[in-house]
């Protein structure tokens, strides 16, 4: 996962909490933990969290076990407002603790742990995930006494650390998510039992917070939402529109966003950048409706050219819908999408057909039998009129497998 790494922490001082934080964490509690193989008992002299004369009584972790020691590393800026390509690195040793009973299999756990700081407002829609998940409590010695209340003040601003484990190490846990309590003083870590749909999720995530970052890693804005929707993909979209003359069209494209609704997720993050969309008449389509039935749906919105657009709403409400096709070098499981316009709402609907095999094979049939007859129509006017009409709007797919 190293590809998707981000660092979307804050300055180390004078950030603004971000908005929906909440400091019990009521979104993301897990309702029971279940983990697995401790290393040992804490001892009496286990030291205690001392942070700013505000000390966690030692008796919190008396009846735990010790399931794993080593260091936990992560970055912050230097200082408010400075460049974000300067990055202050930080450690601390950290020792992860479970309930007597429990066991965490740690053996194979690395010695070091990098996070990344992530703001809870982004992880919202992971609340499912962090519910089925084991816990485990974390607890950082006092050497370093900077570090520690700067990672206190991060995290009890509104941010999360997310822990990535590198692809090497040969335990089961690819990620652990760690949360921080500044009303109990303790920091939790949540170990997701769905540890696949977890990191896909972390990863749309940080995609999705790459389009809200400008060059260089400046933040360019909050991650949009539109009417209670959540950004699932940013690019571009490009088609082709006939003009008058005859056999004439005109390429056009415009920047394009992706939304679904808060709670779902849709895994883009192997989208291509560029989705190519083909234009064909609604009446084609009454054919393949129990397939567009069975679809998921996400809204489009559309930027920047406003005269594109508009030549855009005006063919797709004259009766015709967009088939974006994704090219054959794409790893995603989509294939095909269906853009529909509503000119009553104003708004851009997708429908992604679950079956997306049936769904080609459809639109297949739909464009063999239409191109049939607009040649039977074409060589029979020529024999009746003895010319060549004007090329009509035949839908193509020379890519679409």
């Amino acid at each position: 996962m190293e590809e998707s790494r981000l660092d979307l922490s804050p300055p180390s001082s004078g950030f603004e909490k971000p908005k929906g934080h909440h400091e019990c964490l009521r979104c993301f509690a897990p309702e029971g933990a279940r983990v697995f193989g401790a290393l040992g008992p804490i001892g009496p002299s286990s030291p205690g969290l001392s942070l700013g004369g505000l000390a966690v009584s030692e008796h919190r972790l008396s009846n735990k076990l010790l399931a794993w020691s080593g260091v936990l590393e992560w970055q912050e800026k230097r200082r408010p407002y400075s460049d974000s390509s300067v990055k202050l690195k930080r450690t601390l040793p950290c020792q992860a603790y479970v309930n007597q009973g429990e066991n965490l299999e740690t053996d194979q756990w690395p010695q070091k742990l990098i996070m990344q700081l992530i703001p809870q407002q982004l992880l919202t829609t992971l609340g499912p995930l962090f519910r089925n998940s084991q816990l485990a409590q974390f607890h950082f010695t006092n050497r370093d006494c900077d570090s520690l209340k700067g990672l206190c003040r991060v995290m009890g601003n509104g941010f999360a650390g997310c822990m990535l484990f590198p692809h090497i190490s040969p335990c089961e846990v690819r990620v652990l998510m760690l949360l921080y309590s500044s009303k109990k003083k303790i920091f939790m870590g949540l170990i997701p039992y769905d540890q696949s749909g977890f990191v896909n999720a972390i990863r749309q995530v940080i995609t999705t917070r790459k389009q809200a970052v400008g060059p260089g890693g400046v933040h360019s804005g909050p991650v949009q939402v539109v009417n209670n929707k959540f950004l699932a993909w940013s690019g571009v979209m490009e088609w082709q529109e006939p003009r008058p003359e005859p056999n004439s069209r005109s390429k056009r494209w415009l920047p394009s966003h992706v939304y679904v609704n808060q709670g779902e997720i849709l895994r883009t993050e192997q989208w291509p950048r560029k989705l190519y969309m083909q234009l064909i008449p609604q009446q084609l389509l009454t054919t393949l409706v129990p397939l567009f039935r069975n679809s998921r749906l996400v809204q489009f919105h559309f930027t920047k050219d406003l005269e594109t657009l508009k030549s855009l709403c005006r063919i797709m409400d004259n009766g015709f819908a967009g088939c974006l096709h994704f090219p054959h070098t794409a790893p995603c499981e989509v294939r095909v999408l269906m853009l529909l316009y509503s000119c009553e709402k104003k708004i851009f609907i997708g429908l992604i057909p679950h079956d997306q095999s049936g769904f080609i094979n459809g639109i297949r049939r739909v464009i063999a039998n239409q191109q049939q007859v607009l040649q039977r129509n074409l060589e029979q006017e020529q024999q009746q009129r003895g010319v060549r009409p004007a090329c009509a709007l035949v839908p193509h797919f020379p890519t679409l497998c």
